[in-house]
């Protein structure tokens, strides 16, 4: 059962990368979506690989090599490191 679990939480991490990665642009390392973009493309909010408060306050999401980090007016910065 446990291997299950551990299999279903993996490819919503790899379905939420694939996504914020679809999103940028080729050759940028970042972008500014809305909220309503990624939750078109399914991104499910509620997994990620880690998450951090920025020096200023800003909450992130990181996603393996994706970060994630919430703007103004239901905006997110993506960043690829």
């Amino acid at each position: 059962m446990l291997n299950k679990e551990v299999r279903c939480i993996n490819r919503i991490l790899k379905r939420n990368r694939a996504i914020l990665l679809a999103l940028l642009p080729v050759g940028k390392q970042q972008r500014i979506v809305r909220k309503e973009n990624l939750l078109l493309e399914g991104f499910n909010f509620g997994y990620s690989t880690h998450q951090g408060v920025g020096p200023d306050g800003s909450s992130y999401q990181i996603c393996y090599d994706v970060g994630l980090i919430l703007q103004e007016n239901s905006e997110y910065l993506i960043l690829r490191s």
